[in-house]
């Protein structure tokens, strides 16, 4: 059976905005050309104009969508901000959830980061709708579960986030340099990191590990 028209441009629109954001990723808006993202893409450079105009509006299709990947994390996190037994096994949760999202979506991720390593933030619209009420929101839970300082909690989930991200982003070389392990399962590797940022989190928001001694 033929493939519904439909289908084929969804196909076609989803690969060109894949090459976009990898390239741009890599590269940023001013070291990539349209042809590049046609030729990762497989299509013709008719083709990218036909589906995403110019180059500024294909740039901005790919921040849209790495938004789109970001705020269904936000929402896997908000939900589980509902049902944890404990603030500790939140943050825990949550910190693990955020590291496998971000090491399956790298490409979203340095995409983030290199918006931010341009213009030193995040662009307002996407800031106002995605950063700043993240933050609002996990701060204000754990400051009234808590009792701890909103402003110090803001600035630790800041930074556990940072923190998650460059994790996220390294190679598989590179986490095993830091981890100590160069050989064997690269599985326990990301157990080893995911553990580390998990206790990490912890410690930056003067919360006990979930495994203390509670006796002591």
């Amino acid at each position: 059976m033929a493939r519904p028209a439909g289908a084929n441009a969804e196909l076609t629109r989803s690969r060109i905005l894949d090459s976009a954001s990898s390239h741009f990723a890599q590269l940023g808006l001013g070291g990539v050309s349209v042809r590049d993202i046609a030729r990762g893409a497989g299509v013709s450079l008719g083709m990218v104009h036909h589906y995403f105009g110019s180059k500024d509006e294909l740039y901005q299709a790919c921040v849209d969508s790495m938004y789109e990947e970001l705020h269904a994390m936000r929402a896997e996190l908000m939900t589980k901000l509902k049902t944890a037994s404990s603030v500790e096994q939140l943050i825990d949760d949550a910190v693990r959830v955020s590291f496998h999202f971000a090491r399956a979506h790298q490409t979203s991720i340095r995409l983030l980061m290199r918006t931010v390593v341009e213009h030193g933030e995040l662009g307002p619209v996407h800031q106002q709708a995605l950063q700043l009420p993240f933050l609002e929101e996990i701060s204000g839970a754990l400051a009234s579960t808590t009792g701890k300082s909103a402003t110090n909690l803001r600035l630790a989930a800041q930074s556990t986030t940072f923190l998650v991200a460059r994790y996220a982003l390294s190679s598989e070389h590179e986490l095993r340099v830091l981890t100590g392990l160069p050989r064997g399962s690269f599985k326990a590797v990301l157990a080893a990191v995911e553990e580390h940022l998990a206790c990490a989190a912890l410690s930056l928001l003067g919360l006990p590990q979930l495994n203390a001694d509670s006796s002591a």
